[in-house]
């Protein structure tokens, strides 16, 4: 990669962070006039790099709103006007050049298109700075020219249609003409769906729609329809992506995920439809996960049906996530079998290591679609691995209340999910978004010195506890009790967005009292499809589960001695390992795992997370979910760091060491928040599984059934805290996920 593109992704990553701090600062708040000129000058520098107008365009429009907002005298009056003042130089410059290369280019040379839309921008910007309605008025024109130059099929029609609808935009906001509004939404719109266009230009025209439709009442549900739109762009964009890490950096670096899907979710609540809502949280939410998971759909009721369709789309699936889950390394050198004349299998890989990949998954992906299109056509099979409605996705409740908490800057609410019914709205107050953010960078800042200051640490900790217990825990609380559902029953919580806090310990419930949300409910926070397959996979047992043992024992690490004995004093079918390798080949044969080991986050790259084992192996997270464990049942996770976001991640993607063992099978696993002491395993280890094994009743099935693990990680805990000398920390660390 060159210095120009490397600056750019650096100026685009910039510029969306920059862009979705301002979105949650309207005006009058004293961030705004900062947002904006940190934008502003984001994008006059997008346009140094690449010469695109439209990057300087909407810079200029950023400095005029600055200047709005600076009357005259203020002391950032004059650098506003200075900056303008330059940019109309530029422009006029631009203008000048685009006129007479267009002139120097025959009808239907292959720049035209993008000299016209350039030349468009140019009268834009300058319409912009002078308010000369010419300029307006010929900027459309150019854009109705570059639009016939661009039919249906051709990959510029997008770029084309999303230019002419914000030169309509521009027109409509001064005339409020009808016309130009009915005209600008319907460009917007079949940029959105056009197949053969980049999906980056798709999803720039869909983020202009939601722009445009935001601030109209009457366009409300057109705004939601934006956001649906943009989730299928989402999971289309993945597609270009030959392998699950590349696939994480597209959606760390190309769009703000959690704000988007959180946004579009509160649009569909604003609009009275909490079920649609859920809908979009999930399919937002866990994209990665969702997409592997989809490859390993269970067929049984379809090979009932036509096996031969089934085994040949399992086939696909199998191979689709062997290549998914490559790493850099390997991509681009396995071959599937797959014939193909295409000119990216003739890609030197050295030059350009993943277009083998990307090819072959362009095949997979087809054959797959050509599969799925003859499923669809069976009867009951209509909806066939396509977006799940509420209907199923309420499945998740049966076994109790499911809390979504939708944290957005334009409204925050919980949306609890039962068995039956709609879901049950819960409004949070006016700024939850803002104290939400307060929250976690407060947190996140305590946390980071916790070495030197541990008292300070653990004061902040006890404080977010409480004010999570005021600000959203409480008033879920209060409706479950209306509800009626029973003390110590099991509650699920899913939150989006930043909302990455220790629910699951908030409290204490009253002034006074050492009584947390533990000590009411009992816990365990998944994603909804991740809950419903969770309990759709919990098998019986006739006797104790196999256990498999894995540690890591050297200096670093003195009590895991003394915490295995702890785990291998019941009578279970057990097996000890402490290697990489001999770890994933036992898996296979046994339901139960124990790992105490280092866990070991590796920012901004959480498939690269790890467990360290004998010998120096690692076991990462990309070797986790390359397993598939139909017989796993729980995995207890005694290391640091096990459900705790790496620093960078996005944090609807939920990538962690515990998620990936989740995935891969198990449907209830134990893990850690942060950094865990060694000096806490071996009590930890005891209480948990003394009270699995004390609850049994003489059925030694029953050690696998739904909440067993929840509720013993709930009581040992609450020993824990008991213990003198226990920090807050100590206790809130460990954390139940699944069922």
């Amino acid at each position: 990669m060159n210095n120009s593109s490397e600056k750019l992704k650096a100026i685009e990553r910039r510029i969306a962070h920059v862009w979705a701090t301002l979105l949650h600062h309207p005006v009058g708040r004293p961030e705004h006039a900062s947002s904006l000129s940190k934008l502003s000058l984001g994008l006059w520098e997008c346009f140094q790099v690449t010469g695109q107008l439209y990057d300087l365009e909407a810079s200029i429009q950023l400095d005029q709103e600055l200047l709005l907002l600076h009357p005259v005298g203020h002391r950032k009056c004059d650098s506003s006007r200075f900056n303008l003042a330059g940019h109309l130089e530029e422009i006029d410059e631009s203008i000048q050049l685009n006129r007479e290369a267009l002139l120097l280019r025959p009808v239907g040379h292959q720049e035209t298109v993008s000299l016209l839309s350039n030349l468009s921008a140019g009268l834009r910007s300058r319409f912009r700075l002078t308010g000369n309605p010419e300029d307006l008025e010929e900027s459309i024109e150019l854009n109705r020219k570059a639009l016939l130059l661009c039919p249906v099929g051709h990959p510029q029609r997008a770029l084309a249609l999303k230019n002419l609808s914000v030169a309509l935009r521009r027109r409509f906001q001064l005339t409020s003409s009808q016309a130009d509004l009915t005209e600008c939404l319907s460009a917007s719109k079949e940029a959105a769906i056009d197949l053969c266009s980049p999906v980056s230009d798709c999803l720039d025209s869909v983020k202009h729609w939601i722009i445009f439709t935001q601030p109209h009442n009457d366009l409300a549900q057109s705004n939601l329809d934006a956001y649906i739109m943009g989730l299928s762009l989402i999971s289309r964009s993945l597609c270009m992506m030959p392998i699950i890490s590349l696939q994480y950096q597209h959606l760390s670096a190309t769009i703000n995920l959690p704000e988007f899907v959180s946004d579009g979710a509160s649009q569909a609540i604003h609009l009275g439809q909490p079920a649609l809502a859920v809908e979009i949280i999930e399919q937002g939410r866990g994209l990665l996960w969702s997409e592997l998971r989809g490859l390993r759909t269970p067929m049984d009721s379809l090979q009932a049906l036509d096996q031969s369709l089934a085994e040949e789309l399992i086939q696909i699936n199998h191979r689709l996530e062997i290549l998914s889950t490559e790493n850099s390394v390997e991509a681009g050198t396995t071959d599937f079998g797959i014939e193909s004349d295409s000119h990216q299998h003739q890609v030197d890989i050295h030059s350009d290591p993943f277009g083998r990949s990307l090819s072959e998954k362009s095949h997979l992906l087809q054959a797959q679609a050509d599969v799925v299109g003859k499923i669809h056509k069976i009867p009951g099979f209509e909806t066939f691995l396509g977006r799940k409605s509420f209907g199923e996705l309420q499945s998740a409740a049966m076994h109790g209340p499911v809390i979504v908490v939708n944290c957005s800057g334009r409204r925050s609410d919980v949306l609890i999910i039962l068995e039956q019914n709609l879901p049950i709205l819960i409004p949070m107050v006016e700024g939850f978004y803002e104290e939400t953010k307060t929250l976690v960078q407060r947190l996140k800042e305590a946390q980071s010195d916790i070495k030197v200051a541990p008292k300070r640490y653990n004061h902040v900790l006890r404080a977010t506890l409480q004010d999570l217990w005021d600000l959203v825990v409480s008033p879920v609380v209060a409706k479950l009790r209306e509800l009626q559902i029973p003390e110590m029953s099991q509650i699920f919580w899913c939150p989006t967005s930043i909302l990455t806090l220790p629910l699951h310990a908030a409290g204490p419930v009253s002034p006074g009292t050492k009584k947390f949300l533990p000590d009411l409910y009992i816990l365990g926070p998944p994603t909804l499809t991740a809950l419903i397959t969770s309990f759709t996979t919990t098998k019986s047992s006739s006797g104790l589960p196999r256990l498999l043992v894995a540690g890591q024992y050297d200096s670093s690490l003195r009590n895991t001695k003394e915490e295995m004995k702890e785990v291998l004093q019941y009578n279970l079918k057990r097996h000890i390992t402490v290697n990489k390798d001999a770890v994933a080949k036992a898996l296979v044969d046994h339901e139960w795992l124990h790992i105490a080991s280092h866990g070991t986050l590796v920012p901004k790259e959480p498939f690269g997370s790890y467990f360290s084992l004998a010998g120096g192996s690692r076991f990462t997270l990309l070797d986790i979910i390359r397993l598939n464990l139909p017989n796993a049942a729980f995995a207890f996770l005694s290391a640091c760091h096990t459900a705790e976001l790496s620093a960078g991640s996005v944090h609807n993607e939920v990538i962690h060491l515990a998620a990936a063992m989740q995935f891969c099978g198990f449907r209830s696993v134990v893990g850690t928040m942060w950094e865990m002491a060694d000096v806490d395993g071996p009590e930890m280890v005891k209480d948990f599984y003394s009270s699995v094994f004390s609850n049994l009743e003489g059925d030694p099935s029953r050690c696998n059934e739904v909440g067993v693990q929840a509720r013993a990680l709930a009581e040992a805990t609450k020993k824990m805290r008991g213990r003198k000398g226990v920090t807050l920390e100590q206790w809130v660390n460990f954390v139940h996920i699944g069922a």
